[in-house]
């Protein structure tokens, strides 16, 4: 009679002996040890022996067998660190893995390969200083993991980081604004990567939003003659001049990079305008001569007309300067008018937004020159 097998613990056993000593069989082994320790109900008191058998095979197996034992193991909490830590010395999927599902942050004192730190990014568990240490990489798919992970917190230096690289990355923008923790004045900021709907909302928090105690209210009024030098430079095309001028009426430091002739930027040009304290007719003279861009289209010009007469006035020069960092009135340009001043363009934000979504669209042709502009 053919005497019984022997039980699988012997078997594996004997296996995990031959292992030891090197050969093909480690793989195997590794494998199945990961599996049932995976499955045991008696994990915390076969820890040791597991992470003993682990630590010692890993460095001998193939790169796929490692990321099948992160897969097993990785996310438990009875894993040893030990085992953790040699997975994720691995690199490649067994330290992604790792990175993404061990329950404990590892150690980072060095600089993980960038699929690794992109699993930590998404992780829901981040601490502050970790955040700080993936930012640090400025990483373009790192940042956004960021922004899209709603459990990672966003705060101080962090943020503005982010926001501030947002600026020029349209898609890391849009992660941050769907986020809808940030501050009024940091999502104004990003203003020119929204959508309609979102402009409109960004528009409308900053009418209800208070002001921050370090940006006091400014209301430069430009003199005939600094109007008639805007017009002028609109009318002949000099977009470069008409920038500066644009900067000097607001009272700005410095002429920002406007870009008005871009077709996300053109509401920053009505914006502008009525920051610098232009009145509608004016304004409407800019439109129709600053650029063919914007001219020889019926649907901006009349939705630069309708943002123009919609919004408060302080709401366009807190996004103005959200926008492009700077401060309206800090280089006084022209007359100015007190903070506490009436001004009748001042309307409740819940009222003036309504003109924005939709636009008109009945209108067909754009609002004509008054007779005094001709």
């Amino acid at each position: 009679m053919t005497p019984p097998p022997p039980p699988l613990d012997e078997d594996l056993a004997r296996l995990s002996a031959l292992a030891r000593e090197g050969g093909a069989v480690a793989p195997v082994v590794l494998r199945v040890q990961a599996d049932l320790f995976a499955a045991s109900r008696r994990r915390e008191a076969e820890a040791a022996a597991f992470g003993e058998l682990a630590v010692r095979l890993l460095p001998q197996v193939d790169a796929d067998t490692a990321a099948h034992v992160a897969r097993r193991v990785a996310a438990l909490p009875e894993t040893p660190p030990a085992v953790l830590a040699t997975l994720y010395a691995r690199g490649g999927e067994a330290a992604r893995r790792v990175a993404a599902l061990a329950p404990a942050s590892l150690s980072d004192t060095d600089r993980p390969e960038p699929l690794v730190a992109l699993a930590r990014a998404r992780r829901n568990d981040l601490a502050l200083d970790e955040i700080a240490r993936l930012l640090a990489r400025d990483d373009p798919a790192i940042d956004r993991a960021l922004a899209e992970n709603p459990a990672a917190p966003l705060q101080g230096r962090a943020r503005a980081d982010l926001v501030a690289r947002a600026r020029t990355r349209a898609s890391l923008a849009r992660a941050l604004l769907d986020r809808g923790d940030l501050p009024p004045d940091e999502a104004a900021s990003l203003y020119v990567h929204a959508d309609e709907a979102r402009r409109a909302s960004l528009l409308l928090a900053l009418a209800t939003a208070p002001r921050p105690a370090s940006r006091p209210v400014s209301r430069p009024r430009p003199t005939p003659e600094i109007v008639a030098g805007l017009i002028e430079a609109a009318d002949r095309g000099d977009r470069a001049t008409f920038g500066s001028r644009l900067a000097a009426a607001l009272g700005l430091a410095a002429t920002p990079a406007w870009r008005f002739e871009d077709p996300e930027r053109h509401d920053v040009l009505a914006l502008a305008l009525l920051a610098a304290g232009l009145r509608e007719e004016e304004a409407i003279r800019i439109f129709l001569t600053l650029h063919p861009a914007i001219a020889r289209s019926v649907p901006v010009v009349f939705r630069l007309v309708s943002l123009f007469r919609g919004a408060p006035r302080s709401v366009a020069a807190r996004l103005v300067e959200a926008l492009h960092d700077v401060a309206i009135g800090a280089r006084r340009a022209g007359r100015h008018v007190p903070a506490l001043a009436p001004d009748p363009r001042e309307r409740a934000g819940a009222r003036v937004f309504s003109t924005l979504l939709p636009e008109r669209r009945e209108q067909t042709t754009p609002p004509s020159r008054t007779a005094s502009e001709a």
